[in-house]
């Protein structure tokens, strides 16, 4: 990717949020766009689908729990299905009666994975490239869930200063090379982190791309369940040592630091830990709602064989069982 074109494109400075729109969906260049080959052992990074059986087991018996609370038997919907290993997964656990009867409806943005989904899902796995039209489908009544996908959305970064806030992005300078650098910012999104003392220097993330995207869909659920899971905390705990932010890239499952994400734009994951305080408030927003913030420990440990390793190690703390939060959103049709 020829990012310094971009950023010449825009004055010689982008913010981050822009910045990660292009390294991960430009439509030419973008890693999810057209440059990630796979994920798991084989790709750039893993996710908990990739390494064990056990989400999907637990993710089905929650399914079944929701269906005979709600007295009816809902679509599912997973967004953002990576290379479809979590959607094959629960096919198995479903078994062939089951599955048979079961509308599987995947989301997911990247023409890349899409093709991948389809193609690895066969006929249990329909794919659709937004959340409205797989819910038009579902009639508005679904289980949606997702892993690790609020942190996917491009974020907002912001430093803070003596007397206020400035806004983080990239620079590109005379000698052509990009560099990090703040600029003054008149309006601040909407974020718990702004309501935190901070000392001076220190860097945060808001996923102001993720907020708006779920407040553009809510209308359309009519009722069901709807949970996220992914790597993150809640605002009180999240910046604690972290005063760089958690901004990061993964490549061949090594991690990336911020300043090395320009010269591999395009072609690693770019990330940030997900502030589950933001996703708590939006979610409460919801009149008659009801929201449970859990471990993935607490969440998977009904369903887990602990003396599996690979089930194990999700359940491990601290690790990855403390550091991957489950937020369940429950919604009742009126």
């Amino acid at each position: 990717m020829n990012l310094a074109a971009h950023i010449a494109a825009h004055g010689g400075w982008i913010s981050n949020e822009l910045f990660m729109e292009l390294a991960l969906y430009d439509e030419r260049d973008g890693y999810y766009s057209h440059n990630v080959t796979d994920i798991g052992p084989r790709g750039d990074f893993s996710t908990a689908a990739t390494m064990s059986e056990l989400p999907a087991r637990r993710l089905v018996q929650h399914w079944q729990d929701t269906c005979r609370a709600y007295g009816r038997r809902l679509p599912i919907i997973e967004i953002g299905g990576g290379n479809a290993s979590l959607a094959l997964a629960i096919g198995r656990e479903l078994g062939f009666l089951r599955r048979m009867r079961t509308r599987y409806y995947m989301v997911e943005k990247s023409p890349a994975l899409r093709a991948l989904q389809s193609l690895a899902g066969g006929n249990f796995v329909r794919v659709f490239p937004s959340i409205e039209q797989a819910l038009r489908h579902a009639g508005g009544r679904a289980f949606i869930f997702c892993n690790e996908l609020p942190d996917a959305f491009p974020a907002r970064r912001f430093i803070r200063c003596s007397d206020s806030w400035q806004e983080l992005g990239w620079e590109l300078t005379q000698s052509g090379t990009i560099v990090e650098s703040a600029r003054p910012c008149s309006h601040l999104p909407a974020s718990s982190a702004f309501s935190q003392p901070m000392p001076e220097g220190q860097i945060i993330e808001v996923h102001e791309t993720y907020h708006n995207w779920y407040v553009a869909w809510q209308p359309l659920w009519k009722c069901g369940v709807f949970v996220t899971i992914d790597y993150g905390e809640e605002i009180g705990t999240l910046y604690h040592r972290r005063p760089r932010g958690t901004l990061r890239g993964y490549k061949a499952h090594t991690r990336l630091c911020a300043a090395e994400l320009p010269e591999l734009a395009g072609h690693c994951d770019i990330t940030v830990d997900v502030n589950f305080s933001d996703l708590i408030l939006l979610a409460e927003r919801n009149a008659g709602d009801t929201v449970q913030l859990i471990t993935q420990r607490d969440y998977l440990l009904p369903c887990a064989n602990i003396k599996d390793p690979a089930e194990a190690h999700l359940l491990h703390c601290p690790g990855a069982g403390d550091h991957f939060r489950v937020l369940i959103q429950h919604r009742f049709e009126v």
